[in-house]
Protein backbone atom coordinates (compact mmCIF):
# COMPACT_ATOMS: atom_id res chain seq x y z
CA UNK A 1 0.00 0.00 0.00
CA UNK A 2 2.68 2.33 1.69
CA UNK A 3 5.14 1.29 -1.29
CA UNK A 4 2.49 2.21 -4.15
CA UNK A 5 2.40 5.74 -2.74
CA UNK A 6 6.29 5.67 -3.01
CA UNK A 7 6.77 3.74 -6.00
CA UNK A 8 4.33 6.54 -8.15
CA UNK A 9 6.29 9.40 -6.66
CA UNK A 10 9.44 8.05 -7.97
CA UNK A 11 8.08 7.67 -11.57
CA UNK A 12 6.63 11.19 -11.82
CA UNK A 13 10.06 12.42 -10.41
CA UNK A 14 11.39 9.82 -12.92
CA UNK A 15 9.58 10.91 -15.45
CA UNK A 16 10.26 14.80 -14.94
CA UNK A 17 14.01 14.61 -16.46
CA UNK A 18 12.49 13.32 -19.93
CA UNK A 19 9.09 15.33 -19.97
CA UNK A 20 7.39 18.85 -19.94
CA UNK A 21 5.70 19.99 -16.93
CA UNK A 22 2.42 19.46 -18.70
CA UNK A 23 2.98 15.81 -19.24
CA UNK A 24 4.59 15.54 -15.89
CA UNK A 25 1.03 17.11 -14.62
CA UNK A 26 -1.09 15.06 -16.83
CA UNK A 27 1.01 11.68 -15.76
CA UNK A 28 0.27 12.49 -12.38
CA UNK A 29 -3.03 13.16 -12.92
CA UNK A 30 -3.50 10.19 -14.18
CA UNK A 31 -1.45 8.16 -11.52
CA UNK A 32 -3.45 9.94 -8.31
CA UNK A 33 -6.38 8.02 -7.77
CA UNK A 34 -4.45 4.96 -7.22
CA UNK A 35 -1.61 7.39 -4.91
CA UNK A 36 -4.93 8.50 -3.07
CA UNK A 37 -6.43 4.94 -2.48
CA UNK A 38 -3.40 3.56 -1.46
CA UNK A 39 -2.75 6.43 1.27
CA UNK A 40 -6.62 6.24 2.10
CA UNK A 41 -5.94 2.09 3.17
CA UNK A 42 -2.81 2.72 5.19
CA UNK A 43 -4.63 5.39 6.74
CA UNK A 44 -7.79 3.48 7.52
CA UNK A 45 -5.80 0.98 8.95
CA UNK A 46 -3.35 2.96 11.34
CA UNK A 47 -6.36 4.25 12.18
CA UNK A 48 -7.99 1.01 13.56
CA UNK A 49 -4.90 0.31 14.89
CA UNK A 50 -4.47 4.04 17.00
CA UNK A 51 -7.96 3.02 18.62
CA UNK A 52 -6.39 0.45 20.92
CA UNK A 53 -4.28 4.04 22.58
CA UNK A 54 -1.04 1.80 22.38
CA UNK A 55 0.31 4.79 20.08
CA UNK A 56 1.47 7.96 21.15
CA UNK A 57 -0.96 11.01 20.78
CA UNK A 58 1.84 12.99 19.07
CA UNK A 59 1.82 10.41 16.31
CA UNK A 60 -1.56 10.53 16.25
CA UNK A 61 -1.57 13.88 14.83
CA UNK A 62 1.49 13.53 12.73
CA UNK A 63 -0.46 10.86 10.70
CA UNK A 64 -3.64 12.86 10.59
CA UNK A 65 -1.90 16.23 9.39
CA UNK A 66 -0.24 13.75 6.77
CA UNK A 67 -2.95 12.43 5.72
CA UNK A 68 -4.87 15.57 5.74
CA UNK A 69 -2.74 17.32 3.36
CA UNK A 70 -3.05 14.37 1.29
CA UNK A 71 -6.97 14.12 1.03
CA UNK A 72 -7.45 17.92 -0.12
CA UNK A 73 -4.92 16.63 -3.15
CA UNK A 74 -7.26 13.87 -3.65
CA UNK A 75 -10.50 15.34 -3.26
CA UNK A 76 -9.71 17.91 -6.07
CA UNK A 77 -6.45 16.29 -8.29
CA UNK A 78 -7.15 19.47 -10.96
CA UNK A 79 -5.11 21.99 -8.28
CA UNK A 80 -2.13 19.55 -8.17
CA UNK A 81 0.97 20.65 -10.03
CA UNK A 82 4.12 18.02 -10.53
CA UNK A 83 6.08 19.60 -7.45
CA UNK A 84 2.79 20.01 -5.42
CA UNK A 85 1.87 16.56 -5.36
CA UNK A 86 5.48 15.03 -5.29
CA UNK A 87 6.02 16.75 -2.35
CA UNK A 88 2.50 16.15 -0.60
CA UNK A 89 3.33 12.62 -1.65
CA UNK A 90 6.88 12.20 -0.57
CA UNK A 91 5.53 14.12 3.22
CA UNK A 92 2.76 12.13 3.43
CA UNK A 93 4.42 8.84 2.81
CA UNK A 94 7.10 9.21 5.48
CA UNK A 95 5.24 10.52 7.94
CA UNK A 96 3.06 7.83 7.03
CA UNK A 97 5.29 4.89 7.23
CA UNK A 98 6.91 5.76 10.77
CA UNK A 99 3.70 6.37 12.17
CA UNK A 100 2.89 2.47 10.95
CA UNK A 101 6.34 1.21 12.32
CA UNK A 102 5.15 2.65 15.59
CA UNK A 103 1.98 0.97 15.67
CA UNK A 104 3.47 -2.31 14.62
CA UNK A 105 5.68 -2.16 17.36
CA UNK A 106 3.22 -1.26 19.71
CA UNK A 107 1.04 -4.69 18.73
Amino acid sequence: MIKSLLFVAAAAFTLSACQTTSSIDSAIQKNLPQVCSAAATAHSAFVIVASTGDIKQRTVAREAAAWAALDVICKDPSSVTAATALVKAAESYAVMVAALREAKAAE
